[in-house]
């Protein structure tokens, strides 16, 4: 009989801390996917930052510049790589487009944030040096903007997150006990 109540209870204990275990890693999972948006956007705007020194102070066509870019976004390279990739495969599509196509297959994208982006597609690569980086520099205040909306919602909620996930285990587990 001892056996059992003994196997019960390691049972019991090893319950508890799957449960515990299950919530800190969910409360952990969701503050890092905040903190994964708030380093793509700082790649982004790295990136068209890159993007628009190309344009303005070199005379490279648009898939030299999306590929020298994309050394320089970070997270967000993979954007300005395929662009590069799809320029290069003479599909006889503007940057613009090949921007936007990159976009559209792009899966882990928050739907502000593809939209946000699609704004590099207008004129990309169709017109003139000046008024593409007009319109990359508008881009690039929102998304500087957007940038520092996300960096306060990590610093504000992803420690909520972090202990939600904690707390949420703990009273799991004292109220299965």
């Amino acid at each position: 009989m001892g056996q059992k109540r003994f196997l019960l209870a390691m049972l019991k204990l090893i319950g508890a801390i799957c449960i515990f275990v299950a919530c800190a890693f969910a409360g952990w999972h969701q503050a890092s996917s905040l903190e994964k948006r708030r380093r793509f956007l700082q790649g982004a705007h790295q990136g068209l930052l890159a993007l628009m020194r190309e344009i303005d102070y070199s005379a490279s066509p648009m898939q030299q510049a999306l590929s020298v870019s994309a050394e320089m976004a970070g997270s967000a390279g993979q954007l300005f790589q395929q662009t590069a990739e799809r320029l290069a495969a003479g599909d006889g599509c503007t940057a613009g487009e090949a921007w936007q196509e990159t976009l559209d297959q792009a899966a882990d994208l928050q739907p502000e944030d593809r939209m946000l982006l699609s704004l590099a597609a207008e004129g990309l690569g169709t017109s003139d040096a000046t008024n593409q980086l007009k319109s990359l520099e508008l881009l690039r205040l929102r998304l500087e903007k957007a940038e520092a909306d996300a960096a306060a919602e990590v610093a504000k909620t992803g420690k909520i997150w972090k202990t939600m996930g904690w707390g949420c285990g703990a009273v799991l587990v004292l109220l299965l006990l």
